[in-house]
Protein backbone atom coordinates (compact mmCIF):
# COMPACT_ATOMS: atom_id res chain seq x y z
CA UNK A 1 0.00 0.00 0.00
CA UNK A 2 1.34 3.32 -1.10
CA UNK A 3 1.64 6.07 1.84
CA UNK A 4 -0.57 8.79 0.94
CA UNK A 5 1.69 12.40 0.68
CA UNK A 6 1.09 14.93 3.17
CA UNK A 7 0.59 17.17 0.96
CA UNK A 8 -2.41 16.03 -0.90
CA UNK A 9 -4.25 15.26 2.56
CA UNK A 10 -6.88 18.24 3.63
CA UNK A 11 -6.37 20.58 6.47
CA UNK A 12 -8.63 18.37 8.90
CA UNK A 13 -9.98 14.98 7.48
CA UNK A 14 -14.06 15.56 7.08
CA UNK A 15 -14.36 12.74 9.42
CA UNK A 16 -12.29 13.51 11.85
CA UNK A 17 -14.23 17.38 12.20
CA UNK A 18 -16.21 15.61 15.38
CA UNK A 19 -12.95 15.12 17.43
CA UNK A 20 -12.11 18.63 17.35
CA UNK A 21 -15.77 19.93 17.64
CA UNK A 22 -16.14 17.68 21.02
CA UNK A 23 -12.48 18.75 22.08
CA UNK A 24 -13.12 22.13 22.02
CA UNK A 25 -16.44 21.87 23.21
CA UNK A 26 -15.06 20.38 26.13
CA UNK A 27 -13.71 23.70 27.07
CA UNK A 28 -16.20 25.79 26.33
CA UNK A 29 -18.66 24.44 28.08
CA UNK A 30 -16.61 25.09 31.37
CA UNK A 31 -16.18 28.25 30.21
CA UNK A 32 -19.98 28.85 29.89
CA UNK A 33 -20.35 27.76 33.48
CA UNK A 34 -17.67 29.54 34.87
CA UNK A 35 -18.81 33.43 33.04
CA UNK A 36 -21.87 32.70 34.12
CA UNK A 37 -21.47 32.08 37.51
CA UNK A 38 -18.72 34.94 37.24
CA UNK A 39 -21.62 37.34 36.51
CA UNK A 40 -23.72 36.37 39.23
CA UNK A 41 -20.80 36.98 42.16
CA UNK A 42 -20.49 40.16 40.71
CA UNK A 43 -23.75 40.96 40.43
CA UNK A 44 -24.28 39.51 44.54
CA UNK A 45 -21.48 41.88 45.24
CA UNK A 46 -22.69 45.01 43.69
CA UNK A 47 -26.27 44.50 45.91
CA UNK A 48 -23.60 44.00 49.01
CA UNK A 49 -23.50 40.40 49.33
CA UNK A 50 -20.01 39.10 49.64
CA UNK A 51 -20.25 35.49 50.26
CA UNK A 52 -18.97 34.23 46.56
CA UNK A 53 -16.36 36.75 46.62
CA UNK A 54 -13.33 35.26 46.95
CA UNK A 55 -14.47 32.93 43.82
CA UNK A 56 -14.83 35.95 41.59
CA UNK A 57 -11.11 35.87 41.62
CA UNK A 58 -10.95 32.21 40.92
CA UNK A 59 -13.37 32.21 38.26
CA UNK A 60 -11.81 35.39 35.99
CA UNK A 61 -8.55 33.26 36.33
CA UNK A 62 -10.50 29.99 35.13
CA UNK A 63 -11.42 31.79 31.76
CA UNK A 64 -7.85 32.96 31.17
CA UNK A 65 -7.26 29.58 31.63
CA UNK A 66 -9.82 28.20 29.20
CA UNK A 67 -8.91 31.13 26.31
CA UNK A 68 -5.44 29.93 26.39
CA UNK A 69 -6.56 26.59 25.96
CA UNK A 70 -8.93 27.49 22.93
CA UNK A 71 -6.22 29.59 21.44
CA UNK A 72 -3.92 26.35 21.25
CA UNK A 73 -6.48 25.26 18.50
CA UNK A 74 -6.13 28.00 16.43
CA UNK A 75 -2.51 28.95 16.93
CA UNK A 76 -0.69 25.49 17.61
CA UNK A 77 2.68 25.91 19.44
CA UNK A 78 4.15 23.30 17.70
CA UNK A 79 5.04 24.45 13.90
CA UNK A 80 4.69 20.65 12.35
CA UNK A 81 2.84 21.00 9.24
CA UNK A 82 0.17 19.00 10.66
CA UNK A 83 -0.81 21.35 13.60
CA UNK A 84 -0.73 24.21 11.38
CA UNK A 85 -2.80 23.46 9.28
CA UNK A 86 -5.17 22.39 11.46
CA UNK A 87 -5.00 26.02 12.91
CA UNK A 88 -5.45 27.62 9.30
CA UNK A 89 -8.63 25.33 9.07
CA UNK A 90 -9.94 26.23 12.27
CA UNK A 91 -9.64 30.06 11.85
CA UNK A 92 -11.21 29.99 8.49
CA UNK A 93 -14.39 28.21 9.51
CA UNK A 94 -14.46 30.38 12.83
CA UNK A 95 -13.60 33.56 11.19
CA UNK A 96 -11.01 34.47 13.37
CA UNK A 97 -8.17 37.09 12.49
CA UNK A 98 -4.79 38.12 13.80
CA UNK A 99 -6.11 40.66 16.02
CA UNK A 100 -8.94 37.83 18.05
CA UNK A 101 -8.26 38.47 22.01
CA UNK A 102 -7.57 35.04 22.25
CA UNK A 103 -4.94 35.40 20.46
CA UNK A 104 -2.53 36.83 22.96
CA UNK A 105 0.54 34.95 23.23
CA UNK A 106 0.93 36.32 26.78
CA UNK A 107 -1.83 35.10 28.15
CA UNK A 108 -0.55 31.42 26.77
CA UNK A 109 2.60 31.99 28.11
CA UNK A 110 1.47 33.30 31.41
CA UNK A 111 -0.89 29.71 31.90
CA UNK A 112 1.54 27.66 31.12
CA UNK A 113 4.13 29.55 33.18
CA UNK A 114 2.22 30.63 35.53
CA UNK A 115 5.04 29.01 38.33
CA UNK A 116 7.60 30.31 36.96
CA UNK A 117 6.04 33.78 36.58
CA UNK A 118 5.64 33.72 40.03
CA UNK A 119 9.33 32.92 41.28
CA UNK A 120 10.23 35.86 39.16
CA UNK A 121 7.54 37.91 40.81
CA UNK A 122 8.65 37.16 44.02
CA UNK A 123 12.61 37.19 43.28
CA UNK A 124 11.33 41.33 42.40
CA UNK A 125 11.97 42.62 45.88
CA UNK A 126 8.62 44.33 45.57
CA UNK A 127 8.18 47.14 47.99
CA UNK A 128 4.87 48.95 49.39
CA UNK A 129 1.65 47.79 49.62
CA UNK A 130 1.46 44.43 48.73
CA UNK A 131 -1.79 42.64 48.48
CA UNK A 132 -2.30 39.27 47.61
CA UNK A 133 -6.06 39.60 46.63
CA UNK A 134 -8.13 42.28 45.79
CA UNK A 135 -11.86 42.23 44.88
CA UNK A 136 -13.54 45.95 44.07
CA UNK A 137 -13.30 49.52 42.23
CA UNK A 138 -10.00 50.91 41.72
CA UNK A 139 -10.76 53.83 43.20
CA UNK A 140 -10.72 51.90 46.54
CA UNK A 141 -6.76 51.37 46.58
CA UNK A 142 -4.35 53.24 47.44
CA UNK A 143 -2.71 54.32 44.05
CA UNK A 144 1.18 54.79 45.44
CA UNK A 145 3.19 51.83 45.74
CA UNK A 146 0.51 49.23 45.78
CA UNK A 147 0.96 45.83 43.88
CA UNK A 148 -1.38 42.92 43.76
CA UNK A 149 -0.84 39.43 43.63
CA UNK A 150 -4.03 38.89 42.05
CA UNK A 151 -6.85 41.67 41.05
CA UNK A 152 -9.95 42.20 40.09
CA UNK A 153 -11.63 45.37 39.21
CA UNK A 154 -15.76 45.15 39.23
CA UNK A 155 -15.54 48.43 37.91
CA UNK A 156 -13.32 47.41 34.92
CA UNK A 157 -14.05 43.70 34.26
CA UNK A 158 -10.33 43.79 34.40
CA UNK A 159 -8.45 40.88 35.90
CA UNK A 160 -4.82 41.46 37.23
CA UNK A 161 -2.33 39.15 38.11
CA UNK A 162 1.54 39.23 39.20
CA UNK A 163 1.46 42.78 37.06
CA UNK A 164 -0.34 41.14 33.58
CA UNK A 165 -3.64 43.01 33.26
CA UNK A 166 -6.35 41.05 30.86
CA UNK A 167 -9.77 42.80 30.26
CA UNK A 168 -11.86 40.06 30.42
CA UNK A 169 -15.16 41.51 28.45
CA UNK A 170 -13.49 41.18 24.71
CA UNK A 171 -12.48 37.45 26.11
CA UNK A 172 -15.32 36.25 27.37
CA UNK A 173 -17.51 37.54 23.96
CA UNK A 174 -14.86 35.42 22.08
CA UNK A 175 -15.27 32.51 24.30
CA UNK A 176 -19.36 32.38 24.18
CA UNK A 177 -19.28 33.12 20.17
CA UNK A 178 -17.15 30.34 19.84
CA UNK A 179 -18.91 28.28 21.80
CA UNK A 180 -22.43 29.03 19.74
CA UNK A 181 -20.98 28.26 16.69
CA UNK A 182 -19.10 24.62 18.04
CA UNK A 183 -22.88 23.75 19.42
CA UNK A 184 -24.31 24.35 15.74
CA UNK A 185 -21.11 22.82 14.18
CA UNK A 186 -22.13 19.45 16.61
CA UNK A 187 -25.83 19.76 16.10
CA UNK A 188 -24.99 19.81 12.45
CA UNK A 189 -23.53 16.29 12.61
CA UNK A 190 -20.15 17.31 13.75
CA UNK A 191 -19.22 18.83 11.04
CA UNK A 192 -17.13 21.83 9.80
CA UNK A 193 -18.76 24.41 7.29
CA UNK A 194 -16.47 25.53 4.39
CA UNK A 195 -15.86 28.54 3.67
CA UNK A 196 -14.90 30.06 0.62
Amino acid sequence: MDKIKTDNNPKIWYQYEVFYIESMLSITRTAMVDQSMLRKAIEELTRGESKNRDLIIDLTQNIISHAASISRYFWPSNSDRIHKRRGQRLREVFEIYESNPIKNRDIRNFIEHFDEKLDLFLQENTSGNIVPTFIGVREDIQKDFTHFFRAYFIDEWRFQVLGMKYNLVPIINELIRIHRLLENFNEQGGRLPIRK
